[in-house]
This record gives structure tokens, sequence and C-alpha cells, in this order.
């Protein structure tokens, strides 16, 4: 059986918790924190975009060469950007449903 003085220590706890949360959200936006954070972040994405991107290109250029010398089919090649495009599109489309959300 929980006691009242156990209650008492979780009802401390998690007010102290929420009160530290609301501070640092409330010193970030304050601060100019939250603009740079988002700053960096679309910087990140980016990053990311440019090096999937190469990835891709990189792909279908070595399925390319490997079709135009026959070691593989040009299917091979077509089934190749069906695949990258897959990729490309879930990637949009996760991002267009996190906005969804924010």
């Amino acid at each position: 059986m929980i006691s009242a003085k156990t209650i008492s220590k979780g009802k401390k706890i998690f007010t102290t918790a929420g009160f530290l949360l609301t501070q640092a959200t409330a010193f970030a936006a304050t601060t100019g924190g939250l603009p740079k954070v988002q700053t960096a972040l679309e910087e990140i994405k980016t990053g990311l975009y440019a090096v999937v991107g190469v990835a891709a290109v990189i792909y279908l250029l070595w399925l390319g060469v490997m079709a135009f010398s026959e070691k593989k089919s040009w299917s091979d090649f077509g089934w190749g950007v069906v695949y990258v495009a897959a990729v490309g599109a879930s990637v949009s489309i996760a991002s267009w449903a996190w906005t969804l959300f924010a």
C-alpha cells in the first residue's frame, strides 16, 4: 500500500520537475536559443539532403555504367530509378507529415 508520505514526495518531485522544465523553456525563449537551434537543425537537414542526393546520383551512375557495359540489364537501371524516387518521396512525405503536428 502506498503511504501518504510517498505520495507527498511524488508530488514534490513532479512539481519540481515541471517547474524546472518550464523555466528552461522560458529561458531558451527569452535568450534567443530557440531560433538558433532551429537554424542549426535546418543546416543539418540541408546537409543530410545533400549527402543523400549525392549518394543517389552515384548509385544511379553505377547502375547506368553497369547496364551500359551489359553487366546488368536496363530494367535493373529502371528499377534503381524507381527505388531512388520512392526513397526521395518518403523523405518528402515524412517532412510534410511532420509539419502537420507543428
